[in-house]
């Protein structure tokens, strides 16, 4: 627990991509890091107020079905619209659920 250094890379990766954007395609673009901070960071915060009740098996889940939800992302960028991922999206609040549930799955 407590260790940022993934969320350090993806800031560095996060300013290196606004970086590139904002050389291509003007200074607007140096703005759109105002809404990715306070978005990510108020994820980042979330989390921190969840890992207070979030269990192993919880977060072994939700790593499942986001990278199942992933891997259906580049099904999609590789064959076209295929599949339905926003649609999946309550899949990853029923994978926390499951994981408090008395039988096993």
């Amino acid at each position: 627990m407590h260790d940022y250094s993934t969320l350090a890379v993806k800031s560095v990766l996060d300013f290196i991509i606004i970086a590139v954007m904002t050389s291509s395609m003007g200074k607007g673009c140096a703005f759109s890091a105002i809404p990715v901070f306070v978005f990510e960071g108020g994820i980042t915060l979330l989390a921190g107020l969840l890992s207070l009740i979030m269990t192993e098996l919880a977060l072994d889940y939700l790593s499942l079905v986001g990278s199942a939800l992933i891997f259906c992302i580049g099904v999609n960028l590789i064959w076209g619209k295929k599949l339905s991922v926003a649609n999946m999206l309550p899949a990853v609040i029923l994978a926390v659920v499951a994981a408090y549930l008395p039988w096993g799955f």
